[in-house]
């Protein structure tokens, strides 16, 4: 599949979803609007990528976006034994796309250092559930669960500038590419809550 042809499926009237398979630090980097990150591994990931597809509406189409065609094939065909089949597959990664004049979203990665010394400057966003913020929330955040940000999105001030956290900073790489998308200024904090507490960063 051409870059072209993919924009082309994007595009059509389907409902789809573009799974990025790339490890997370290219995904930050830069990725096609509305991908998601899940970056593929042999164990696990058919499994987890297709309950979650199997959720999903029966018309939704699966597409698979990388840099890498033997890892595309591997991830269509763990797939398919699932009974999850793939409607697209892209292996020419960023600088095909890029290359072929298509736009692509962006996410600053912030370390928790950086963020504990700017905390001021930041409106922190903690998309971890409810149960799992016992173990302590940085100074001020503010939590909505990752399930629930796209309804909150609205009520968020454009001026101010959002650093995104979960525990590990999986979760919170998607939520912050899902509010770049929408035109705020964001930052995925990378390693989340786990390298934050492990830093030994205060907590409330």
């Amino acid at each position: 599949m051409t870059a072209e042809e993919l924009k082309a499926w994007l595009d059509d009237s389907k409902m789809h979803v573009l799974i990025d398979l790339r490890l997370g630090r290219a995904y930050t980097t830069g990725h096609v609007p509305g991908a998601l990150s899940a970056p593929y591994r042999q164990h696990g990931w058919a499994e987890m990528v297709a309950d979650w597809a199997k959720n999903q509406n029966p018309s939704v189409e699966l597409g698979l976006f990388g840099d890498n065609a033997v890892i595309i094939k591997a991830a269509s065909d763990a797939l398919q034994t699932l009974g999850v089949a793939s409607a697209a597959a892209f292996d020419g990664g960023l600088g095909a796309w890029q290359g072929a004049g298509y736009p692509v979203v962006a996410v600053r990665d912030l370390t928790v250092d950086e963020l504990a010394s700017s905390l001021g400057e930041w409106t922190v966003i903690d998309v971890r559930e409810p149960y799992e913020l016992r173990s302590g929330v940085i100074p001020g955040a503010q939590s909505i669960p990752m399930g629930s940000l796209e309804q909150h999105a609205a009520t968020l001030p454009k001026e101010r500038q959002y650093a995104l956290v979960c525990a590990s900073g999986s979760r919170s790489q998607s939520a912050a590419a899902y509010l770049a998308e929408q035109g705020y200024r964001v930052a995925n904090v990378v390693g989340g809550m786990s390298l934050w507490l492990g830093a030994g960063h205060p907590t409330e």
